[in-house]
């Protein structure tokens, strides 16, 4: 599914008590395309949403100059003050011909100007010290399309697309994978997650399709929750829409992780205010990031605890094999981690503003396909390794640099030198995940990543990472980040703290991989169920 999105981002109000998942609040809409309509109908621009039980004038003080304001249908008391420029408030609509009605005065006070369109309010309370007007009309500004993939067992895939600043390449790929009644109608869902991929991957690479030609529950993690009644959400970072013909990397400078975050906070509103206008309610969502993804949820999570309680989109954290500080016994791969951002840094200082990595990646797994017999060019003659192996050998040859003091991404083993095979995942999806690859990453994020694990460096990610009070889920694989990623949760503020490293091998060499995890044989048993469960036992926890 395709859905273009112009804005800013919207922020969804509720009370600090924050409602449960499932169907809270109205039934929006009456017939399974509505939600589309009504999107098409009163989406202005990304704003705020005002639930029955939040305060109006809690959204005008949050709102920035111009920002939707969007309310429930219900009758509201409270007396409201406008003091912005352009500030629209936007009533929905309910299935039953609600709408919403204003009692008290509404004083535009100052500079402050306003729009309201779609509301009902006593004209003798208005305060009119500004300048206001009104309108019931459609006031969406842009293009408003809607596409739909069914997969299987009456799971669909959709995806929008949410525009996030005004240069050619801002744009983010927001994903929804959800079980249906009936097209455009999903269940009612337990737990909702937002995924975020790591570094050189997208959410179709590694959450959906995982290299695999067939989506079902044993090859897609995506799939695997939806069909079990967990509402799946996944946003692809900017850098991962921008084409490979790209020459010109100047727009990337200033692409990091704190700026992806931000993008992650609005890809979550969004997805809360689709969700509410789909039977599902309106409440916080989870926000799940898999290796360099954590990293940015971590960060989001940060960012939110300087926000209002009930202005935060997110509910609980998971982080997926990845490391955000190290312990205090650990100081030699601390140090590793100064020494690798200090290099990092130099290439951005010498204009180098993106890595080629996926290209990289792509390159090997395209080989192994179409040529696996052919000597290998991309690694040293001397290895003597065929297309084929090399492809293996870049998956399980350990990586020395941090995090953690040696990982491989899938498990495997070596014979006379050579890679022998893979443990736990099939060759073949390893060299099509790798084949399915975006080609560019800023180098930004990886000096960022490396910044904050260093932790002498001055950057935004970890400013208040000790305030995360969330829930939070850490999964490590065994010959990846491990149980290295546990002193990571230790060092927030959360109470509600699980660890769950899956380790089949006391060899860390040989271990189950940063990658099986999403493409092992067994990861549905041994680390999606683990995520269900989680999800759905947190389903009414409030954060």
């Amino acid at each position: 599914m395709l859905l273009i999105l112009f804005g800013l981002p919207f922020f969804i109000v509720t009370n600090c008590s924050d409602p449960q998942d499932g169907l809270s609040g109205i039934n929006p809409v009456s017939k399974p395309k509505d939600w589309i309509a009504m999107l098409d109908e009163l989406f202005y621009d990304a704003g705020i949403i005002v639930e029955k039980q939040s305060s109006i004038q809690d959204a005008i003080d949050e709102a920035q100059p111009g920002e939707a304001i969007y309310i429930e249908p219900g009758t509201y008391q409270e007396e409201i003050t406008i003091n912005k420029s352009g500030i629209k408030l936007i009533g929905l609509s309910g299935d039953n011909g609600e709408k919403v009605l204003l009692k008290s005065a509404i004083n535009v006070t100052g500079d402050g100007n306003a729009e309201i369109l779609n509301i009902e309010y006593k004209k003798s309370l208005f305060n009119n010290g500004g300048r206001t007007s009104t309108s019931s009309g459609k006031k969406s500004s842009g293009a408003f399309k809607v596409t739909r993939k069914e997969l299987a067992n009456k799971v669909a895939h959709y995806t929008f697309d949410l525009k996030v600043g005004s240069g050619q390449f801002d744009v983010v790929r927001i994903h929804r994978v959800v079980r249906e009644h009936r097209p455009y109608q999903p269940v009612n869902t337990r737990g909702g997650v937002l995924m975020l991929h790591g570094a050189s991957l997208s959410f179709e690479a590694v959450f959906l399709n995982a290299g695999s030609d067939v989506i079902n529950e044993q090859t897609s993690s995506a799939f695997y929750l939806a069909s079990k009644n967990i509402d799946v959400w996944g946003m692809d970072f900017a850098w991962t829409l921008v084409p490979v013909e790209t020459t010109d990397f100047t727009f990337m400078k200033d692409w990091g992780a704190e700026r992806d975050a931000q993008h992650v906070l609005k890809a979550m509103s969004v997805a809360r205010l689709i969700r509410g206008l789909t039977w599902q309610g309106f409440g916080r969502l989870n926000v799940l990031g898999y290796s360099y993804g954590a990293v940015v949820a971590y960060a989001a999570a940060g960012t939110e605890t300087q926000q209002k309680p009930c202005l935060r989109d997110i509910k609980g954290v998971v982080a997926v094999d990845q490391v955000m500080q190290y312990a205090p016994a650990d100081e030699a791969f601390r140090v590793a981690a100064c020494n690798g951002a200090a290099q990092i840094k130099t290439q951005i200082n010498n204009g180098t503003y993106r890595n080629n990595n996926g290209q990289t990646f792509v390159a090997f797994g395209s080989l192994a396909i179409n040529a696996p017999n052919d000597p290998s060019t991309l690694l040293p003659p001397a290895l003597g390794l065929n297309n084929y192996q090399a492809a293996l050998f870049i998956g399980v040859n350990p990586i020395a640099n941090p995090p953690a003091p040696f990982w491989h991404f899938v498990g495997g083993t070596f014979a006379d030198g050579k890679p022998a095979g893979l443990l736990y995942s099939d060759p073949s999806r390893w060299f099509k995940l790798l084949s399915s690859l975006p080609p560019y990453q800023p180098s930004l994020t990886a000096y960022e990543a490396r910044a904050c694990l260093c932790n002498e460096e001055d950057v935004s990610i970890n400013d208040h990472f000790d305030k995360i009070a969330v829930p939070i889920l850490y999964i490590g694989a065994g010959g990846a980040f491990g149980t290295f990623g546990d002193y990571t949760s230790s060092i927030t503020a959360s109470t509600d703290i699980t660890n769950h490293t899956v380790t089949l091998n006391g060899d860390r060499k040989i271990d189950f991989g940063h990658g099986d995890l999403f493409l092992g044989n067994d990861a549905a048993t041994l680390v999606w169920e683990k995520l269900r469960q989680w999800l759905v036992g947190h389903n009414n926890v409030s954060s």
